[in-house]
């Protein structure tokens, strides 16, 4: 009888051991803005979070309509990540104002926002809402240079572990292991740009000072009058000439913009347009983070390689860019 109860016994601490980690390891249900965000705690959390993003890689973050399925998954989610500086001012903070969730509002414990070692490019010296500006905290397209993703991954560990401490030590190794990644691909990008220096490129929307500062570009203008403003004749015009005086031919449009207006600008200039993706999943082949920033910042130079002669770089493989012939008509 006593081996019974001792065997009966063994066989319940198993089982206990067993379910304990089951049940403890429930995965934090997390929502992102951004599919990007979205890849980063993937990489950092593993199976310990389930994940959601409020866009999708093709959608203009100006633009995104506040939809009744995010209210259901903020309402239902642990833990609230966002770029930050503005980025998604059309649609998390209507979403946020909708929901009775406390511990996900802005500047509470379980919002997490990305951008907190960012310094800031294009700072505007004046904020003026009838400008029409939505950056009025600097360039919010922090995601798209190699170098600050290391430093969004970085806010976004130390908050998570913050959060979960139980878990920090697991998660210790994927953010180191990751970060090696996202370095070894800044390194590389590096060396592929080697003799684009002082590429001259034009760009849809304002906040592509990351990259050029960067790779050693030249930022010659933007389509867009200020960020969301759209270009008037005389800002077009003034475009023309810009990228006449400074011998500038390339044009680099995000995916979710016409390139109705940047195709006129090359026809006048005798330049190039390309489509750039401008968020993971924005194109084929950017099915992760760090490939999107390979496919981004390679077609660039790939474009830049070509538009202004420079000598290819030796046993490169080209991205692909959608590229735009302009129209003649």
């Amino acid at each position: 009888m006593k081996n019974y109860i001792l065997h009966i016994s063994s066989w319940l601490t198993s089982l206990l051991c067993l379910l304990g980690p089951q049940v403890s390891a429930a995965p934090i249900q997390v929502v992102t803005s951004t599919p990007d965000l979205k890849d980063m705690v993937e990489n950092i959390c593993g199976e310990d979070v389930q994940v959601n993003s409020l866009m999708t890689g093709v959608e203009n973050h100006h633009a995104v309509p506040l939809k009744p399925s995010f209210l259901t998954l903020l309402s239902a989610c642990d833990v609230l990540i966002v770029n930050g500086l503005e980025y998604e001012h059309a649609f998390v903070p209507g979403a946020l104002m909708s929901i009775n969730k406390q511990t996900i509002q802005r500047g509470a414990s379980h919002y997490i926002d990305a951008s907190r070692y960012i310094k800031p490019c294009e700072v505007p010296s004046k904020i003026d809402a009838v400008l029409g500006d939505l950056h009025p905290l600097g360039a919010s397209h922090i995601h798209i240079e190699p170098g600050n993703g290391i430093l969004m991954v970085k806010a976004i560990y130390e908050k998570m572990s913050e959060l979960y401490p139980d878990r920090a030590a697991n998660w210790r190794p994927r953010y180191e292991a990751y970060v090696r990644k996202i370095y070894a691909k800044l390194q590389e990008l590096r060396t592929y740009c080697r003799g684009t220096e002082g590429l001259k490129v034009v760009f849809y929307h304002p906040g592509w000072c990351y990259v050029t500062d960067r790779f050693g570009w030249e930022l010659v203008g933007y389509v867009e009058v200020r960020a969301g403003v759209e270009p008037t004749p005389a800002h077009i015009r003034q475009l023309v000439e810009n990228m006449k005086g400074r011998g500038a031919k390339l044009l680099a449009i995000e995916m979710c913009y016409s390139t109705k207006i940047p195709d006129y600008v090359a026809q006048q200039v005798g330049g190039k347009v390309i489509k750039i993706p401008h968020h993971t999943h924005a194109l084929p082949g950017c099915g992760n983070y760090i490939d999107f920033l390979d496919t981004l910042i390679k077609s660039i130079a790939d474009a830049g390689r070509e538009v202004y002669g420079l000598p290819p770089r030796p046993g490169a493989v080209p991205a692909t860019a959608t590229t735009n012939t302009p129209s003649t008509k």
